[in-house]
């Protein structure tokens, strides 16, 4: 007789935007041999060794990445008794340019020898990896802190953002990172994968969806269990829906009994986690890897014990990249103290037929706060990325600072082409911009998701301009 539990979590990743630098030209040959990274044959699994998805920016260009070494229970395999010399990242060819600025540290130490990125010997042409190396750790290192400084060339020339330096996953967003990490013998090359998160974390599932989800997922294993004759002893319901986590449990009379329902929780899991991204990653997921997992009664999703079912299934959460804004400005987000709340409200809008999406503006820490942009204490004013093609479907836009009366204003439009409808003028101090509210007014026959730009479902692109418009961040706001 074994417990069987169910497991859906939001992983979160520390923020950074990963701005990347450097390149080593390879003139050999680029052979084909190996079709996927790492490029090479080499043993992949057991491992002791993985990266946290968790990455931390320090600020100066520095994200630092934690190292686990712990050998799995029981195993005897060489690679879990291996060392760990090189971690090499897949990266994009156009990433690979002359002489940028990196270096690496481990623990604070500067490695013997700085990252390079260089073609794949026998990977296909343009394969491309960020490589560090000679970095002498070993079972000894559980949370050593692997720490990259990036910068440009000298002619400015790289890549500034994950979504631009790192080769995602098939089936992933861009921003999603690959790493492989090698023994000395370059035997075992175990997997991890790591992308960055934009603070603030998502609010932990309400009382509501962590019932309507457990539902589903009862029902599944109920009728499927039905189905294969395999009998239930205790009725899987839902156990907990608390921090980031819906765990859903029960127990089968046996494991053999259990083990009927493999071929089917294979299958299911990917969409018991789709009931949490609803298949295309709200703004408050961006940054976060959704992990569906079916085993044993456990706390870590991504490890749980071992028992007569086994599955999983994940997504990271990245920002799709936009052409937007059209123009010139810092765009990361958390450049400033302002930003705009992941996640979109409605109500009825001032005249009738018309809906008010509404967008709230909040104060965060900013990234740098000595920068020029980190300084600002202004919001001027403030840009969607939208349909040009709708521009008769928005009547208002509402403006309301913190602690004043909603404004409704006539929109302003970009020039056709830029995609851009504007809420200006703001003029906001931070005190009216710390629980601000501006609002996209549409006739009834319009949706969000006709009216905003982009491939990510009910999500509008939302620019906060400082008085320069030299500091723009760039957030998104779902429904």
């Amino acid at each position: 007789m074994r417990l069987t539990g169910f497991a859906l979590a939001v992983i979160g990743l520390l923020m950074p935007s990963f701005a990347a630098r450097r390149a080593i030209g390879a003139s050999a040959q680029q052979t084909g041999l190996y079709t996927s990274f790492p490029y090479c044959q080499c043993t992949k699994t057991p491992s002791a060794y993985r990266l946290s998805p968790t990455v931390t920016s320090t600020g100066a260009g520095t994200y630092c990445f934690t190292l686990s070494a712990k050998v799995p229970a029981g195993c005897t395999h060489k690679c879990c008794k291996a060392d760990l010399k090189k971690i090499e990242f897949n990266v994009n060819d156009a990433c690979d340019v002359f002489s940028p600025s990196l270096k690496a540290t481990i623990n604070g130490v500067r490695t013997k020898v700085a990252p390079a990125i260089n073609k794949a010997q026998n990977g296909p042409v343009g394969s491309t990896t960020l490589v560090l190396t000679q970095l002498g750790l070993g079972l000894g290192n559980d949370g050593a802190q692997v720490c990259i400084t990036l910068g440009l060339n000298k002619n400015g020339k790289g890549c500034t953002t994950l979504e631009e330096l790192c080769v995602p996953p098939a089936g992933m967003p861009a921003g999603v990172c690959t790493a492989a990490l090698f023994d000395s013998q370059n035997d075992c090359c175990p997997l991890s994968q790591a992308n960055v998160p934009s603070p603030p974390p998502p609010s932990p599932p309400p009382p509501d969806q962590c019932v309507e989800v457990s539902d589903v997922i009862v029902a599944d294993i109920t009728a499927q269990a039905e189905s294969v004759g395999a009998t239930i002893v205790s009725d899987f319901a839902l156990v907990s829906c608390q921090g980031q986590q819906i765990k859903v449990c029960g127990e089968f009379f046996s494991n053999e009994e259990g083990a009927l329902l493999q071929g089917f929780v294979s299958e299911q899991v990917a969409i018991w986690r789709d009931l949490i991204t609803m298949g295309s990653c709200p703004a408050y997921l961006t940054g976060y890897t959704v992990v569906a997992a079916v085993g044993g009664d456990g706390t870590d999703v991504n490890n749980l014990p071992v028992t007569c079912l086994a599955a999983a299934s994940s997504t990271a959460c990245a920002r799709e990249t936009v052409d937007f804004p059209k123009c010139q400005c810092v765009t990361q987000p958390f450049s400033t103290p302002f930003a705009a709340k992941p996640v979109v409200t409605t109500m009825d809008g001032p005249t009738k037929g018309t809906t008010a999406y509404c967008f709230e503006t909040m104060l965060v820490t900013p990234n740098n706060p000595g920068s020029k942009c980190g300084k600002t204490d202004m919001l001027l004013k403030a840009e969607f990325y939208a349909d040009d093609a709708k521009r008769r479907k928005i009547t208002n836009i509402g403006v309301k600072p913190a602690g004043g009366a909603m404004k409704w204003q006539a929109p302003s439009w970009g020039a056709v082409g830029e995609f851009t409808v504007k809420a200006t003028p703001l003029n906001w101090s931070k005190a009216q911009a710390d629980g601000g509210m501006l609002c996209l007014v549409l006739t009834n026959d319009t949706t969000l998701n006709d009216f905003c730009m982009g491939n990510t479902e009910n999500t509008c692109w939302i620019n906060l301009f400082d008085s320069t418009k030299n500091c723009c961040p760039l957030y998104t706001s779902s429904l």
